[in-house]
């Protein structure tokens, strides 16, 4: 194994564009040495990015190293360039299996085998699928048991799928659609604020036939129009003068005495005879 990998080791120093970094990486990660194997994937998809075996071994490299969301995106990028690709197809599955997803994965391999109908590798692990496990129920016994009668079983969430695009963009390709849209739903439920996911879903909706019934608006109820209020009109008196206006302030005149002489009062008749006269 060591030879082989000085041998291909030589080949990609002299031309860094050549296929041969997918055995190189494949002969690290036979070995364990799996960091070497990403990093030799990763520099190879760098300058082949439409080689899809390159994308198919980084993401088995990713899935042993437990980075199953990162593998799970590989295996997507090798499938967008070649939906029949057998490795990834397979890789996809074997996600699947880990995470206890065994319908997605049988569905996957089916799949497989249309397009690769005399590969012995995913005939050997559709026949696994369907073979008897006597352990699981034992096992869903045993838990029944230690829960009691009395308590139910809380949802085994181990087997929830990876709430990312990229999943649900995985089972459009596959032809799940369904899937596609719960992981999309998923997100929205993460994400209220992400338009994408919800447009995908209105997508997926339409692509499989349900009744997308339209959003209910908000039915804003007229409000009547304010009646304004009648003015109230202040009935402002106007100053009115106490004094009558025909009241003229009579002059004081302090009384004098009368001279009775008979001139004086000749005097005196011939003044209010003129001021009879003049107020005519």
């Amino acid at each position: 194994m060591i030879g082989k990998i000085g041998s291909y080791l030589q080949i990609v120093t002299k031309d860094p564009s050549s296929t041969a970094f997918v055995p190189l990486a494949e002969a690290y990660r036979q070995i364990g040495l799996l960091d070497d194997a990403l990093e030799a994937t990763r520099l190879g998809t760098e300058m082949l990015p439409h080689f899809s075996p390159g994308f198919s071994t980084m993401g088995r490299i990713l899935g042993q190293m437990g980075m199953l969301d990162e593998s799970m995106s590989a295996y997507a990028k090798a499938l967008s360039i070649d939906r029949q690709s057998q490795a990834a197809l397979v890789g996809l599955s074997r996600l699947h299996l880990i995470r206890g997803e065994r319908d997605q994965a049988r569905k996957i391999l089916q799949q497989a085998k249309e397009f690769h109908p005399d590969d012995e590798k995913i005939s050997d692990m559709l026949v696994a699928l369907d073979l008897p496990r006597p352990w699981a129920n034992i096992k869903r016994a045993s838990k029944a048991h230690e829960q009691g009668p009395s308590h139910k079983s809380a949802p085994d969430e181990s087997g929830a799928p990876i709430a990312t695009a990229t999943l649900a963009e995985i089972y459009v390709k596959q032809g799940l659609l369904d899937k596609a849209l719960e992981v999309y739903q998923g997100i929205l439920v993460q994400s209220p604020e992400n338009e994408s996911a919800r447009k995908r879903i209105m997508q997926l909706q339409e692509m499989l036939g349900v009744d997308v019934n339209p959003a209910a608006e908000d039915v804003q109820v007229p409000e009547e129009p304010l009646q304004e209020p009648s003015p109230v009109v202040v009935a402002v008196e106007e100053p009115v003068d106490s004094t009558p206006a025909s009241m003229e302030e009579s002059p004081v005149t302090q009384s004098e005495p009368k001279d009775s002489s008979p001139l004086a009062v000749l005097q005196r008749w011939l003044s209010v005879i003129k001021n009879g006269r003049t107020n005519v």
